[in-house]
């Protein structure tokens, strides 16, 4: 339950502590609700998401890899922080592993 309510605070306080308009503060809840249902949906349709414009967004393939493997890949939007710190290192390597030509 605490874990819950630490989540939600970082969720709104950003918005809360920067805004002075109550629709800002509920446009912002539904952008980040649309992009948490997106990335935890487990299907990655770029041409649906209006996201996939801006540089940089990760989707679901990136955030469903950080699923599956509980090390890296800790963005849930934006894949900035993890090609700076490093934590994608897994996630490219995988991928590269899984579109190589396999030897017959």
């Amino acid at each position: 339950m605490y874990v819950i309510a630490v989540l939600g605070f970082g969720f709104f306080f950003g918005i809360l502590s920067m805004t002075t308009h109550f629709v800002l503060m509920w446009a912002w809840v539904f952008v980040r609700l649309m992009e948490t249902i997106e990335v935890h949906s487990g299907y990655d349709v770029p041409f649906l998401n209006p996201m996939y414009l801006i540089p940089g967004y990760a989707g679901a393939r990136f955030h469903d890899f950080h699923h599956y493997n509980f090390i890296g890949n800790y963005s849930s939007t934006f894949s900035w922080w993890d090609k700076l710190c490093g934590t994608d290192s897994q996630y490219t390597e995988f991928y590269k592993n899984k579109h190589k030509p396999k030897k017959q």
